[in-house]
């Protein structure tokens, strides 16, 4: 158990906490539910069209699953052309395959101690993962993943809550619409806020990026950038 996650469950001369069956089975099938591309994809290539208020830039996209991730957009500037990259790269790093045993299945599962299981938390129970390299606690309902909360070390504490999932083709589903709330490392100030709408096409079988829209604060207004793909090649 992390230091960080013992000292807010007031744990602190607990040496661990101990794995949870219940909580175990809540993460495997929420893992389970989520659609992610097959072991076998090696990537894929697109045309890029960034909407960045009203300002049109094209270029291309090559995402090869977590490996690399290449965007070229002749014309913008350096910073936003790495925000495009960094948006479709974690995009591709969530829809990468993974199995429940090489994922969260490593870490202990359990509870939040300091819950009431009896309690009726809108957006379900919240388990703790340690033994991780980050901090993290999902919250579940019904099988689904309804925040997601990470703390990176030094950096920035953050959580994601999803508001709607959307169904690809082969039943699994995935986030089409979420809110990323950026908290100061102690939690105690809110420090960004950014709205995703996601969308996706099926491309020779595979569940590919068509559009995202992302909406954030920045000098005292809300901004709105739309990253389009077109053309997809999937990559052999």
């Amino acid at each position: 158990m992390t230091k960080a996650i013992a000292d807010k469950a007031g744990l602190k001369d607990c040496p661990a906490l101990m794995d949870h069956p219940v909580a175990r089975a809540l993460v495997r099938d929420a893992h389970h539910r989520m659609y992610r591309w097959p072991a076998g994809f090696a990537g894929y290539r697109a045309d890029l069209t960034l909407n960045d208020e009203g300002r049109i830039l094209k270029g291309a996209v090559q995402l090869i699953p977590r490996k690399d991730t290449t965007v070229e957009l002749p014309g913008a500037d350096p910073a936003n052309q790495e925000w495009v990259r960094e948006r479709l790269w974690t995009q591709g790093m969530h829809l990468a395959h993974t199995t429940f045993e090489e994922g969260d299945g490593r870490y202990v599962l359990s509870f939040d101690p300091e819950e009431d299981p009896a309690g009726l938390h809108p957006r379900g129970r919240r388990v703790l993962l340690t033994g991780g390299r980050l901090d993290s606690w999902y919250r579940i309902k019904h099988c689904q993943y309804t925040q997601i909360g990470r703390i990176t070390p030094m950096t920035e504490r953050r959580v994601n809550t999803i508001e709607r999932y959307g169904q690809a083709p082969d039943g699994r589903q995935y986030s089409s619409h979420y809110v990323m709330t950026y908290f100061t490392l102690d939690g105690a100030s809110v420090v960004g806020m950014e709205s995703y709408v996601n969308e996706y096409k099926d491309v020779q079988g595979v569940w590919l990026p068509l559009c995202r829209r992302v909406s954030f604060g920045e000098r005292g207004l809300v901004r709105t950038r739309v990253i389009e793909l077109s053309n997809h090649e999937v990559l052999a």
